[in-house]
């Protein structure tokens, strides 16, 4: 089996090249960097590792794959059926090294909402100088986050050191965390958004997620409620988000993903009122920290794996996460 770890990362430079190879080596592998955009199969072909983001459609011709480490937390793309030439192949995520920049991105676009700064960068780019109006305030404000993994958990402390009372909502009951007011499972989502400042969406994106977000959720949320989605824009009835905001049945909304992406030109999101979009940056490799924490896992669970210890962040494939 060839002791040589593909690696095809977005966030590839010299410093990082040097991280990862002193510690892949240091563990018997020798690192492969495909700096390309285009990976092209025998690059691959002969590894039993990889690391990094692969054609989906390529994989199955990898026999000799048998753990593929993402760069990434969403790996939608590589569960489904046939993807790798095995059944037995480990798919690990990068959940846990996103929480940070998206839990940060998540307080500034609801801060940008709360206290309109898209009026107020209007206002100043016509030269205008005035005090538009009352802003709210995320102390004291009610915010429900669906999905409590990495980024909802980071979001929630975040939103309680701030002095917001927070519901979590996630797939089964479990113990209640600390940054949690309120624990509710996806079946009780209508009762959970009610009288809610903020719904948050941080949800991966499978079957069971696909429109968590619709007409009657939306329906049950108060008239001046923001939504926030950084999960997958699936999550979201993004024709129901657009009727409401158009009616002015929500203050706002900010979406940092979409479907399609990228939105093409004459997509309806474009013009809808009160929305705050930005092209799926949240959780991108723009911060350092982001991307030293993706390489402490995959260089953790390469030691787990050289030790035949059980991996971190195993994705179950008939989940989707």
């Amino acid at each position: 089996m060839s002791k040589t770890i593909a690696i095809h990362i977005s966030f590839y430079n010299d410093r990082w090249e040097r991280v990862i190879s002193e510690g892949i080596r240091k563990l018997g592998y020798e690192p492969r960097f495909l700096n390309d955009d285009e990976v092209k199969l025998e690059d691959i072909q002969d590894c039993e590792i990889l690391f990094g983001m692969f054609p989906p459609e390529l994989l199955s011709q990898c026999p000799n794959l048998r753990w593929m480490q993402c760069s990434f937390a969403g790996v939608d793309k590589y569960t489904k059926p046939g993807v790798f030439a095995s059944p037995e192949v480990l798919l690990t995520n990068a959940s846990g090294a996103y929480g940070i920049t998206i839990a940060e991105h998540m307080i500034c676009v609801l801060l940008m909402m709360m206290r309109r700064m898209p009026e107020y960068q209007a206002l100043i780019a016509d030269r205008g100088w005035k005090i538009i109006g009352d802003i709210r305030s995320i102390y004291d404000s009610t915010v429900t986050i669906v999905g409590m993994g990495d980024i909802g958990s980071n979001f929630g402390r975040r939103l309680k050191a701030m002095g917001a009372t927070v519901r979590g909502v996630r797939r089964t009951m479990q113990d209640k965390p600390d940054w949690c007011d309120e624990a509710y499972t996806i079946d009780q989502l209508t009762e959970a958004v009610k009288g809610a400042d903020v719904a948050a969406f941080c949800l991966p994106g499978t079957q069971n997620t696909q429109n968590i977000l619709n007409k009657e959720i939306l329906d049950a949320m108060e008239q001046d409620a923001y939504v926030i989605n950084v999960g997958r824009g699936t999550a979201i009835d993004q024709q129901a988000l657009y009727d409401a905001l158009k009616a002015g049945k929500l203050a706002g909304a900010a979406l940092d993903v979409a479907v399609p992406e990228p939105l093409p030109q004459d997509h309806f999101l474009w013009d809808a009122p009160n929305l705050l979009l930005t092209p799926h940056v949240s959780g991108n490799m723009s911060l350092a920290k982001t991307c030293q924490l993706v390489i402490d896992i995959f260089l953790r669970n390469l030691e787990h794996w050289t030790k035949k210890e059980p991996m971190e962040h195993l994705v179950d494939i008939s989940q989707g996460y």
